[in-house]
């Protein structure tokens, strides 16, 4: 797929073309009949104000638009003339995994592919990330490379596929001036515009920018100025731009950074600017005309396998979970402080029969099942900051939903087994309880329903904020109605159904039916066996297999509801 051969080589150069391009929502024209185009061999800028319509543009021109919103209006056209190829779209927000180093990135990026590890390996070299290799990326928890490194690697992930079409939205935001210059330097050789090697086919290069240095404008071959979404000026950056704005009777004054001085222009929020309706309407003349034969973007890049994707997606999960501390680290740590001070409070529980004992017992059972449920919430922010690589990932077409979706379950198992097994052993033993396969069992199990519950809450709240107050908010309500505080028949008839719903109550009860049920003697006046306490708290007829299968199905209708919503609403598209 990689080795390109002689014909290939001879392959015509392509040249993006749109035309009419126009995007409205009510009360506002976003894009007003754009024209332009990007050619192989040249980087092509779209610059222009804050809001003036570059994302936009840019958005439009890799098909990111959702355009069945309601009130929107899109039109316009996109084509390329020549071969057809494959798109690559470079997001502004570097949406990387911050545990992976610099080459593993690379690898699971090419792995996605299909590309073999060499083509990894060759971007590395490419893009001066040598030193950096084996370096990670960085998280909240380490320091990891530069921004400028960050943005290449950013730029080399979506290069893995050999694109001939290449679009980025502002590759220098953010980054110091030498940086922003390694960026668009790199940006051109890629084009083709600087040292091109015989081997590499042209590719064509399209970005926005925001403010470029002097040294940085002269590695731009075109540009494309915006100003309130209309179209100022498309062409050249030298002689033929002096030219049209010494005829507008706006000459660039010599030594001035020409960008700056047509970017403040055309600003229209700040006083000294030009008419830019004159301007536009200097240039409003017909687009030359597009040659007839016209070929449909290819946006979707080569893929390895379904099967192969998955199991790239569950090894760099694995990475993702043995490295980052916060996954898994910090919950353990949390689980076994507190599993320690509960064995610490309810010690050799199990040795005494009396009243005041059972309902010890009890507690004890209610507090495992409300709260070492409840701390899952802790998982949350991490499934809503690994969204923006999914997003990411999706749009470009690495993968599909069930296939990450899928990888990220089997990825939790082992971080919710150590949890489960090690609070398991840290209780029952010391409180001498009953049944510890069935305990462990149980808390296991329920720890996945919550586990898959906060994947679902993730990808329905904008920030982890938010969905740490609502799956707070349900876990609250849940542990009211599960059978603790008032038994299922004193239950308020409308809020009965609470109880069913409520997975903690299946946790509850199968935590009670295996405490109790074994025991044929306590010392106490109220309770004379286990099952009379079962009776006692309406669990005479618990049935554990149901139970069980109540919290796996949970686990499904979870996951469903999780894939469903990535699905539908993380597309991508604005």
């Amino acid at each position: 797929m990689y080795d390109e051969d002689a014909e290939d080589q001879k392959e015509e150069d392509l040249e993006l073309v749109w035309r009419d391009v126009r995007f409205e929502v009510p009360g506002k024209v976003i894009l007003d009949n754009l024209w332009g185009s990007a050619s192989a061999g040249r980087v092509t800028a779209i610059m222009g104000p804050s809001g003036c319509g570059k994302t936009t543009l840019l958005d439009f021109l890799a098909q990111r638009i959702d355009t069945k919103k309601r009130g929107r209006s899109v039109s316009g056209s996109i084509t390329l003339v020549g071969a057809k190829a494959r798109a690559a779209y470079v997001q502004q927000e570097d949406a990387l995994v911050g545990v992976l180093t610099v080459a593993e990135t690379l690898a699971v990026a090419a792995a996605f592919a299909g590309a073999p590890r060499s083509r990894a390996d060759e971007l590395v070299r490419e893009f001066g990330l040598e030193s950096a290799k084996d370096t990670m990326v960085g998280t909240i928890f380490q320091k990891g490379i530069s921004g400028g490194q960050k943005r290449r690697l950013s730029i080399a992930v979506e290069l893995v596929a050999r694109p001939r079409l290449v679009l980025l939205d502002e590759p220098t935001s953010g980054l110091d001036s030498a940086s922003a210059l390694a960026v668009i330097t790199q940006l051109s050789q890629i084009a083709g515009a600087i040292d091109q090697c015989k081997e590499c086919k042209r590719v064509a290069v399209a970005c926005t920018l925001h403010q470029p240095s002097n040294a940085v404008w002269a590695l731009v071959d075109r540009v494309c100025f915006l100003a309130a979404g209309k179209l100022v000026y498309f062409g050249g950056t030298q002689a033929e731009l002096l030219d049209f704005f010494n005829r507008c009777e706006h000459p660039v004054p010599q030594y001035a950074n020409v960008a700056d001085y047509v970017l403040s222009l055309i600003n229209q929020d700040f006083p000294g600017h030009a008419d830019v309706d004159e301007i536009v309407a200097a240039f409003a003349f017909d687009p030359p005309e597009v040659p007839p034969q016209l070929v449909v973007p290819d946006v979707t890049p080569p893929r390895a396998g379904g099967f192969s994707r998955f199991i790239t997606l569950c090894g760099r999960g694995f990475k993702e979970l043995s490295r980052d501390v916060g996954i898994i680290g910090v919950r353990l740590a949390m689980y076994t402080m507190l599993s320690a001070l509960i064995a610490l409070m309810f010690l050799d529980l199990g040795d005494k029969k009396g009243d005041t004992d059972v309902n010890a017992r009890v507690s004890v059972l209610f507090y495992v099942a409300a709260f070492m449920v409840f701390m899952s919430v802790a998982v949350l922010p991490f499934y809503v900051i690994q969204r923006a690589v999914f997003v990411k990932e999706r749009c470009n077409g690495a993968y599909d939903v069930p296939e990450y979706v899928a990888a990220k379950f089997v990825v939790a198992l082992p971080g919710v087994f150590l949890i489960a097994i090690v609070s398991s052993v840290l209780i029952v033993f010391p409180a001498k309880l009953n049944g510890f396969p069935v305990y462990f069992l149980d808390l296991f199990v329920s720890l996945l329903v919550a586990e898959s519950f906060m994947a679902f809450v993730a990808a329905i709240v904008p920030h982890f904020i938010v969905g740490i107050a609502l799956a707070a908010g349900i876990f609250g309500f849940n542990m009211l109605v599960e059978g603790f505080f008032r038994v299922k028949h004193d239950i308020p008839v409308y809020l009965i159904w609470g109880y069913y719903y409520a997975f903690h109550t299946y946790t509850f009860r199968v935590f009670m039916h295996n405490e109790f049920n074994p025991i044929s003697k306590f010392n106490g006046p109220q309770f004379r066996d286990g099952k009379q306490v079962l009776r006692f708290y309406d669990m005479g007829n618990v049935n554990v297999t149901h139970d069980f299968a109540v919290l796996i199905a949970w686990i499904v209708f979870f996951q469903i509801c999780y894939t469903m919503v990535l699905y539908f609403y993380h597309t991508g598209r604005r």
